[in-house]
């Protein structure tokens, strides 16, 4: 009936929150850490297998959503950083793309070596970032489009968390988009040579 039917979608509504105020509340927190010094030492972290793990956690998202997403990827890229770090990298970022390019969206995750760095892209075919929100995309809680990311859950402090840690493991982040096609973001970090950068 009518009654049930208005109680079951508050609490739905009720549990939504829940969940979003818990996922902000844990980005906060990842702030927090990666803001103070309270941080794991870098280590030698192998990037293909990390992506490996986070391509088969979100392909079920992707599924979900009517998302093609698919992965190319090099081995023996090292990086310097913590495996925590490379996780939430690639996972903040193909979760983005996948939530925003929705139903019969492409999204192409690509790990390669550059000279002498490692280069990680994370395509898509969503909307796209209008021009002049793109320098601001990586500021906490920042949102290009306020009402789809309330809807999607989104917390504004994903992109900041990997810029973040990017640059906390001497890498740089950019993005390149344009709206109606998608968009790119390029994340690179110096390559870490176990024989070279240990002499």
């Amino acid at each position: 009936d009518l009654h049930s039917t208005s109680r079951r979608q508050r609490q739905m509504c009720i549990r939504d929150r829940a969940q979003r105020l818990s996922r902000i509340t844990e980005d906060l927190l990842r702030l927090t850490r990666l803001d103070s010094d309270l941080l794991d030492a870098p280590e030698t972290v192998e990037v293909a297998p990390v992506l490996e793990q986070v391509m088969r956690m979100m392909s079920l998202l992707a599924q979900k959503k009517g998302t093609e997403l698919t992965y190319r990827m090099e081995e023996n890229c090292r990086v310097s950083a913590t495996k925590g770090e490379v996780h939430q990298v690639i996972y903040n970022l193909t979760d983005n793309a996948v939530k925003y390019s929705g139903k019969n969206g492409k999204v192409r995750v690509e790990l390669r070596h550059e000279d002498h760095d490692v280069v990680l892209t994370v395509a898509d075919n969503g909307p796209g970032i209008p021009e002049e929100d793109l320098p601001k995309v990586f500021e906490r809680f920042y949102r290009v489009d306020k009402a789809r990311s309330r809807k999607s859950g989104g917390s504004g402090l994903g992109l900041a968390i990997v810029r973040t840690i990017v640059q906390r493991n001497r890498g740089e982040i950019s993005v390149s988009s344009t709206v109606g096609k998608g968009s790119v973001f390029t994340v690179t970090f110096p390559a870490f040579d176990t024989e070279v950068d240990k002499s």
